[in-house]
């Protein structure tokens, strides 16, 4: 392998680590917490997030799953539009009173039917 092959490897190892330590902290977990879960050492967990470590695949995997996102959203550091409009749901329907909800509720179902193949709509 090449001195530069090395180098931009090492460069996604540190880019692929600080995406994970971001999410870590955007849930509000200590390194300790995710050591625990994935039955790994606290300095394992810190070494992943300097870049030092390598990830397991099953590792990325058991992190995607505690921090909410997919794998691709740590590999690649594009979060999915999705979960950008669910958080923008989210906030919108915050204070809505349960019969606003259900009235919701029931509209999203009519779009959801609505829409599908041989139906007016999409």
């Amino acid at each position: 392998m090449s001195r530069e092959q090395l180098d931009q490897d090492t460069q996604q190892r540190v880019e692929l680590g600080a995406r994970i330590r971001q999410a870590r902290e955007y849930v509000g977990m200590s390194q300790d917490d995710v050591a625990t879960t994935l039955g790994i050492s606290r300095p394992a967990v810190t070494n992943i997030e300097s870049g030092a470590r390598k990830v397991e695949a099953l590792e990325l995997s058991k992190l995607a799953s505690l921090f909410g996102v997919t794998t691709e959203e740590l590999l690649s550091g594009h979060q999915n539009i999705d979960r950008e409009r669910v958080a923008f749901l989210a906030r919108a329907t915050q204070g809505l009173s349960d019969s606003d909800l259900d009235q919701l509720y029931r509209f999203t179902e009519y779009l959801r039917n609505s829409s599908k193949p041989g139906r007016r709509g999409k």
